[in-house]
């Protein structure tokens, strides 16, 4: 992974990567402290001044659970919606929100149908942070996907 400090320049010097980058490390305390302001103030950066999908997922990841801004499902799901086209960690948030029926009504077709598109997910990484840094899943997601499926 690249150095922080070094990304934090380049960030700073407007590098989209670098943006996303910084956020999730202060998002997951990577390489510097755990700080939520600042990972929403880079990855806001990353996701509305330079188009980039992956931090959508880490600002929805924010929202649904009150990371530095308040508890927020609404606001969680548009930023899921933002990227969940190209996004596997969107598809598995907005699974888990309406399976579950966190903050909205449940709904399992919806939920069936990304949990269909995870459940032969091959993109996995079983470090949790490094897997939402990768875009990844980890193993048990897959499995949740699987026995979700298997359920419904």
């Amino acid at each position: 992974m690249p150095d922080f400090d070094e990304a934090r320049k380049e960030a700073e010097a407007g590098s989209v990567v670098s943006q996303g980058y910084v956020g999730w490390c202060y998002l997951y305390g990577r390489g510097t402290d755990l700080n939520y302001s600042e990972a929403l103030r880079w990855l806001s950066a990353a996701a509305y001044e330079g188009r980039a999908s992956r931090p959508f997922v880490h600002l929805g990841d924010m929202y649904a659970a009150g990371l530095g801004v308040a508890k927020n499902v609404s606001e969680a799901i548009r930023h899921y919606k933002a990227a969940v086209a190209s996004e596997l960690r969107a598809q598995l948030a907005l699974a888990r929100i309406y399976s579950q029926g966190d903050g909205v009504d449940a709904d399992p077709k919806e939920a069936s149908m990304l949990y269909s598109s995870l459940a032969g997910c091959n993109h996995v990484h079983d470090e949790p942070a490094v897997a939402a840094f990768a875009g990844a899943l980890t193993s048990a997601e897959v499995e949740e996907a699987k026995a979700y499926i298997r359920k419904h």
